[in-house]
């Protein structure tokens, strides 16, 4: 899973036209990974889901506005450049707040933040990854039999060895590796159909 789907532009399309399923779409895969990125940040959780709905009411305010160019960046790009400016500025506020007290604490994660986007970049591309993964696994694990996902997760997620997933299901050996198979097979797939084609990780501005 090294491949990392744009955003569909069918999707912007329905965001801009206001489609509820549309905006549920793009929560399941964006909220988690926005979030998890802020904490990466070293936010509080309630800081990092101010920084959140932050990030979305930005998305809202600008997606019927939104005119894809490949010469300005991809939409991931413009929302990353987003994220960690809120995150920033939300950092930058509780420093103002808690100088008279002397706390140091919030300056040290301002002094932590890369100086530059490329390495921060990074960790939201990790969490993209993770969320986009995640939201495959839930339909695809919704398709296939209980027993097929759990050969699945015994042996790709756990790494448990075939012959002792075969025997805790009592399932044939093959049966196994068809299981295993199938399920990565269909999760790549829908990893493509929610981003449509594959883009390289550094292709995102």
């Amino acid at each position: 899973m090294n491949e990392i789907p744009p955003t569909r532009q069918s999707l912007l399309l329905e965001l801009g036209r206001r489609s509820d399923d549309a905006w549920a779409e793009f929560l399941a895969v964006y909220e988690d990974a926005l979030h998890r990125y802020c904490r990466a940040r070293r936010l509080q959780d309630a800081d990092a889901r101010d920084v959140v709905q932050d990030v979305l009411a930005a998305v809202l305010h600008r997606i019927p506005t939104w005119d894809h160019d490949a010469d300005r960046g991809s939409f991931r790009g413009w929302l990353f450049r987003a994220a960690r400016n809120i995150a920033v500025d939300a950092i930058a506020r509780r420093a103002r707040e808690v100088t008279a007290a002397g706390d140091t604490h919030v300056n040290r994660l301002l002094a932590e933040i890369p100086a530059g986007p490329e390495a921060d970049q990074a960790s939201f591309e990790t969490e993209y990854r993770r969320s986009l993964f995640q939201r495959a696994s839930q339909q695809v694990q919704a398709e296939v039999r209980p027993v097929t996902w759990q050969a699945f997760l015994l042996t790709a997620v756990e790494g448990r060895p075939a012959e002792e997933v075969a025997a805790t299901l009592g399932v044939p050996i093959g049966s196994v590796y068809t299981a295993k198979c199938r399920v990565v097979a269909r999760i790549r797939d829908r990893i493509a159909a929610i981003g449509d084609a594959a883009e390289p990780p550094d292709a995102a501005p």
